[in-house]
């Protein structure tokens, strides 16, 4: 069968990436799977001219910086290996994969094809990559994740510079495996179900099929805004496309901890991803129960979670559902205008594969409302405070931080952001959930 290439995003080629590398063609064969990755990530950032026998020799295959070319076959015998599991897998496993990889004789730059036949939908424009302050390369896509706020560089992160700064020592022992230059994470950031208000003076409806009339009782609120759009008839549209600011927040935190230590970091949406992606990777995952079904089905088996308090009817944190039993309950507080001054973040370290004995974590961040992942993860960021907690840890007779564990973190507010974050509670997590 004919092939067509084509020109695809970012994240349309990691998408077709990680359907390969969590196949069962490629299941016991990690040499392989570093060396696509690598060229993958090369490719996509830009970087396909870097990609030579050497560079695959010492940076995807750990051979020395002594490799010669000469000395050896190892990198042209890999890539035929390579090239045969990938017409395997696309010949066996899956035949229907709209985007393929491809590996061309005599190249190992890798291409990125679609069948022919397959209706395309268009991909919203792409912002060229800017440098930022730190000298990163980022880019993202408008259609991706729509608000990483003011001066946030990127929603994806193509790959970042092996070059490692200092890290404090308390960071390093707490975050473990994501904290080494070349380590591989991805940031995963939940995105809340939301309806998109615009107004249309004409009265006709947006072109989006899923567009509908908004209620009468909105009309009054939307044309306090003064948007742009100078008023109309008021139509709503869902969307998984837009992310919490406190949330955004806390993602372009953990990208600067990250790309600091020299790791490869991966920033994509939730809603894209199916939890096979995941499994056995390091991960920070921000986002909450109510509106991410990842961390829902890990915080189900953990001594914490976010709840609905159903006599109340506001989000609290608590050790079981409140009204059944739960023993602790942190809830937020108001002043006397009813605006909330103190909310409650839960950070959530679990082994991101259950039973096995590889390092890899994921690092939940959750709590009532954006600033809770937020403050969750300023605390999870900060040498003193990690440095109070190990502590905390060795009061109780632990000689290490534990794999499995949660925080509470209090948090003062203002208009919904974190300003100030402080330790109060934690539980050791003796049999970590499974989520498989």
């Amino acid at each position: 069968m004919s092939i067509l290439e084509c020109t695809f995003s970012a994240e349309q080629k990691r998408h077709a990436l990680e359907q390969v590398l969590q196949g069962n063609t490629f299941s016991r064969a990690d040499q392989l799977k570093r060396f696509l990755r690598y060229v993958c990530e090369m490719e996509i950032a830009g970087r396909a001219h870097e990609i030579k026998e050497y560079s695959i020799a010492t940076e995807a295959l750990g051979r020395s910086a002594a490799y010669s070319p000469g000395d050896g076959s190892s990198v042209r015998s890999r890539a035929h290996s390579l090239r045969q599991k990938l017409q395997e897998y696309y010949e066996t496993e899956n035949p229907e994969a709209e985007i393929r990889i491809e590996l061309h004789k005599g190249s190992y730059i890798p291409v990125f094809v679609e069948r022919p036949g397959i209706a395309r939908i268009p991909e919203p424009p792409v912002v060229k990559p800017v440098k930022a302050g730190r000298g990163f390369a980022f880019a993202f896509g408008a259609g991706a994740l729509t608000a990483l706020v003011v001066g946030a560089a990127a929603l994806v992160l193509l790959i970042s510079p092996r070059i490692s700064k200092s890290i404090d020592p308390e960071l390093r022992e707490t975050w473990g495996p994501m904290l080494h230059p070349g380590a591989e994470v991805v940031i995963c950031i939940g995105s809340p179900p939301a309806l998109l208000l615009k107004s249309v003076k004409d009265g006709t409806p947006p072109l989006n099929s899923n567009s509908l009339p908004a209620p009468e009782q909105f009309a009054s609120w939307y044309s306090g805004l003064h948007m742009m759009d100078g008023g109309g008839k008021l139509f709503m549209q869902s969307s998984l496309n837009t992310v919490l600011a406190g949330d955004a927040l806390a993602a372009v935190r953990a990208v600067r901890v990250l790309t600091d230590s020299g790791a490869s970091v991966q920033v994509l949406p939730e809603w894209g991803l199916r939890p096979l992606a995941l499994r056995g990777r390091n991960v920070l995952l921000i986002g909450s129960p109510n509106y991410s079904p990842y961390a829902g089905r890990v915080l189900r088996g953990t001594p914490f979670s976010v709840y609905l308090d159903p006599a109340t009817r506001e989000e609290v944190i608590a050790d079981g559902p409140p009204g059944a039993g739960a023993k602790q309950i942190f809830r937020p507080k108001r002043d006397e205008f009813g605006q909330m001054t103190q909310v409650y973040g839960l950070l959530t370290v679990v082994p991101s594969q259950v039973g096995s004995d590889r390092k890899e974590r994921t690092v939940i961040f959750s709590g009532i409302t954006s600033a809770g992942p937020q403050a969750a993860m300023e605390f999870y960021s900060s040498a003193a405070d990690l440095k109070d907690l190990a502590a905390r840890f060795k009061q109780e007779g632990l000689t290490s931080t534990p794999s499995s564990y949660q925080v509470v973190v209090r948090c003062g507010v203002d208009r919904l952001l974190a300003l100030t974050w402080s330790y109060e509670a934690h539980r050791v997590i003796t049999h970590p959930p499974s989520f498989d």
